[in-house]
């Protein structure tokens, strides 16, 4: 047999492995393999497009004629490539079919993983030349290895440019060496997050950026993703004057309420010093005269003169008193310090004493036991507020024509505040009008000129960190003010 006889032999127990070989006439002189029955030669000098479908036939045919040198088939579920090779000292020709069923299955696999590596690298590109962001890969040099389509409209350069330079390179003066060093702990400590500096475009054009940086230790790479804040931070400064300019009016505002409250403080204590004033000068006007009767009738001695001295001085001191109360009131504390509660409420009140006598309004203070007297804030602004809120009950009860006015200030400590309460009997606030009594320049009072209520917000809840409330109680206004404890 040709096999036996020639050097092709040996191939008779390759595995995985079947040998036909054919004449001229394309007839099967020969077969083996150890896979030979998958072909179902069952009688001798079968003809290949016998044995074979013609689709199969044909690839073979192409085979013979040399028009190609593998080709691959399917049988039976098996995949055989197939070659040709000529027997050695003989017309006849061998087709080798070599069972590659597993390393095909293998190589689709391969090729099915390759597809969907290029597929994500594709989509991966998508993303990076689509994102709002500058994406670029740096080696830990910082030199460009990528960048994104963004990146590069942002920076004015084509890729081909970027491969000469880095991230530092295209740093503003002042920011190469800090981008230097940002470079390097990203690659020591693996990630830097929004580093800030200054880039500079092709064109020359400076502006801001944040960039964030990532070490991939595998590539010995850097990925920097870049944003351009240059419109931010220019928002942020329109923002910030926007902001100061606001505060500088409310500042204004602020100062200029503060100046009127002030001024309508001042005319209601000119009122207060001009009924405190009256008793006294009344007095005087009568040691006058009667020292003007005296003289007449020539009856002056020296101790009646040391009398109408004495008379005279209480007078003038009384007097003085009064002014150095008033001037007291007006002075402007600007450091927080610690204050007896009980002995400027006392003083608040003693400045209009006189106006609650002359209509009959009663003032009662009254401390709970074991109350704590001591408040830290500013003591001549808290007497403007006692001083402000007695005057508007006496003015409510004045109204309301009260013949027996009062007004009832109660001190009673609770957990961590002090709290002070004023009532009275005035007729108390339109329930319409409770929410907007704190607000400026709200009055219900014809003469009245809306800033006091306001600034005594003002003072006990930004001065002095408490709280200031409103409620009707018992036909009367009731005021309560909660104030934190403490020493300076």
């Amino acid at each position: 047999m040709i096999f036996r006889d020639s050097e092709l032999s040996n191939l008779n127990e390759i595995p995985k492995t079947v040998i036909l070989l054919i004449d001229n006439n394309e007839r099967i002189i020969e077969s083996c393999g150890k896979q030979l029955g998958l072909f179902n030669i069952n009688s001798k000098n079968l003809k290949l497009n016998s044995l074979f479908k013609k689709d199969i036939y044909l690839l073979l045919k192409s085979l013979l004629n040399k028009k190609i040198k593998t080709v691959n088939i399917s049988l039976n579920n098996v995949i055989f490539e197939v070659n040709l090779q000529q027997v050695p000292n003989s017309k006849s020709k061998a087709l080798y079919f070599f069972d590659i069923t597993k390393y095909s299955s293998i190589e689709n696999e391969l090729k099915k993983s390759m597809h969907d590596l290029v597929s994500k690298k594709e989509e991966l590109q998508a993303v990076f030349d689509l994102a709002a962001n500058g994406i670029s890969i740096l080696d830990r040099n910082g030199m460009f290895l990528y960048a994104n389509n963004f990146f590069q409209k942002m920076m004015g350069y084509s890729m081909e440019e970027l491969y000469k330079e880095s991230c530092i390179s295209l740093s503003s003066e002042e920011y190469k060496k800090p981008s230097e060093t940002a470079v390097e702990k990203a690659i020591k400590e693996g990630s830097v997050v929004n580093f800030r500096k200054v880039c500079v475009s092709k064109s020359g054009e400076h502006m801001n950026a944040s960039m964030s940086l990532s070490y991939v230790k595998v590539t010995d790479t850097i990925v920097m993703i870049t944003s351009d804040i240059t419109d931010d931070i220019k928002y942020q400064e329109d923002l910030k004057r926007q902001v100061e300019l606001q505060v500088a009016k409310r500042t204004e505002q602020y100062e200029i309420m503060c100046h009127q409250s002030r001024l309508a403080a001042m005319g209601e204590m000119i009122d207060s010093i001009a009924h405190q004033w009256r008793q006294p000068l009344n007095g005087l006007g009568i040691i006058v005269q009667g020292l003007r009767h005296i003289s007449n009738n020539q009856q002056i001695n020296k101790e009646l003169l040391c009398e109408i001295e004495l008379e005279i001085m209480e007078k003038v001191n009384y007097m003085s008193q009064t002014i150095d109360d008033f001037s007291n009131f007006f002075r402007i504390s600007k450091q927080k310090e610690s204050f007896d509660l009980l002995k400027n409420v006392n003083d608040a009140v003693r400045l209009i004493d006189v106006q609650l006598k002359l209509n009959n309004i009663n003032v009662e203070i009254s401390v709970k036991e074991n109350t704590d007297l001591d408040i830290l804030g500013f003591p001549n602004e808290f007497r403007q507020v006692i001083m402000n809120m007695v005057h508007n009950a006496m003015m409510a009860i004045i109204n309301k024509k009260e013949n027996k006015g009062y007004i009832l200030i109660n001190i009673s400590p609770l957990d961590t505040v002090t709290e002070v309460t004023i009532l009275d009997n005035g007729g108390g606030i339109e329930e319409q009008y409770l929410e907007k009594i704190f607000d400026p320049y709200f009055t219900t009072r014809e003469k009245g000129s809306g800033i006091g209520l306001y600034m005594s917000k003002v003072i006990i809840e930004h001065h002095m960190k408490g709280r200031l409330t409103v409620n009707n109680q018992n036909k009367g206004t009731k005021f309560t003010m909660l104030l934190p404890k403490g020493k300076d």
